[in-house]
Parts: structure tokens; C-alpha cells; sequence
């Protein structure tokens, strides 16, 4: 049987978690930032275990945990690709939300009591530079310490029931 190869996986991983994401956005009605981020956390780390799972079913000869830490690092980085052009392409045609987080944090700034108006009008503009950056910058970071996390315990596991295996 044809093995799929971790870069084709980790897209397929990606489409669902972004139609998961554009389900919750535009039919649950949910909010960007709403509990629903852990149902895509449980895709993405469902999706690296099965990628370095059917890696182990192979067979590909012996495999050490190098081997099944490199599946799962090549699943995951293609994932925080597609993630991150998804933010991209979803915060662009959304500019809504990052105009509702600046208001929310002038109303803020303004309620501490102790900037001026055109500090406030200054600190808006710089955030609004700023937010595309910022949330590409998280998005990615966010998926590679998640899967750099789920890659190696998941090939720790699967290495040592594979050195089990062997000496039975």
C-alpha cells in the first residue's frame, strides 16, 4: 500500500482544522476566540499521532525515535504554514476584529485615566501596524511548541511500545 507522505497529511490536517474553524466561525456563530480552540487542538494533535502512528505500522524496517520525531515535526510544520496563512487570509477579510481589540483596549487605556487622547489615537495606529505581525507571529508559535510538545511525547511512546514489541 502507497504511504502518505507527512507534508500530504499534515495538509489534510490543516484543511480540516480550517474548515472546523470556518464551521465555528460562520455557522456555530462562535467568536474567534471561543472554547472551540480546543476541538482544533484535538484535531492537530490527533492528526500528528496518526501521522507517526501509520509511520510505525510501516514497513520501513527499524525505527528508532529520530525517525518518528521527524515524521511528526514534518506533519506539524506544515500545519503551522497553512495556520498561519489561514490567519493571514481570515484576519484580512475580517478587519473587524482587529478594530473591536483596539476600541476595547483605548476604552481601557482611557479608563486608567492617565494618557492623553493623542497618546490613545497613537496607540491605536501602532497596534493596527502591529496586528497582522502579532497574530501570524502567535498562530505559528502556538503550533510548533503544541506539536514540537505532541511530536515528542507521541514518538516517545510509540518508540519504546516498538522496543517492547521487539524483544518479545
Amino acid at each position: 500500500m502507497n504511504q502518505l507522505s507527512p507534508r500530504y497529511k499534515g495538509m489534510m490536517i490543516a484543511a480540516v482544522m480550517i474548515i472546523a474553524s470556518l464551521f465555528s466561525y460562520y455557522i456555530l456563530k462562535n467568536p474567534v476566540e471561543s472554547k472551540f480552540q480546543y476541538v482544533l487542538y484535538l484535531i492537530f494533535s490527533l492528526g500528528i499521532i496518526w501521522s507517526i502512528k501509520t509511520y510505525a505500522n510501516s514497513d520501513n524496517g527499524f525505527k528508532r525515535f529520530k525517525d518518528f520525531f521527524s515524521v511528526g515535526f514534518k506533519t506539524f510544520v506544515i500545519i503551522a504554514l497553512f495556520m498561519a496563512a489561514f490567519t493571514f487570509i481570515f484576519f484580512t477579510f475580517h478587519p473587524e476584529f482587529r478594530d473591536d481589540k483596539i476600541a476595547e483596549n483605548s476604552k481601557l487605556l482611557l479608563k486608567e485615566g492617565n494618557h492623553l487622547p493623542n497618546e490613545i489615537a497613537e496607540n491605536a495606529k501602532q497596534l493596527k501596524k502591529m496586528f497582522m505581525p502579532l497574530m501570524i507571529s502567535i498562530t505559528v508559535f502556538k503550533y510548533l511548541i503544541i506539536g514540537a510538545l505532541i511530536t515528542l511525547i507521541s514518538a516517545g511512546f510509540i518508540t519504546q511500545n516498538n522496543q517492547k514489541t521487539a524483544k518479545n
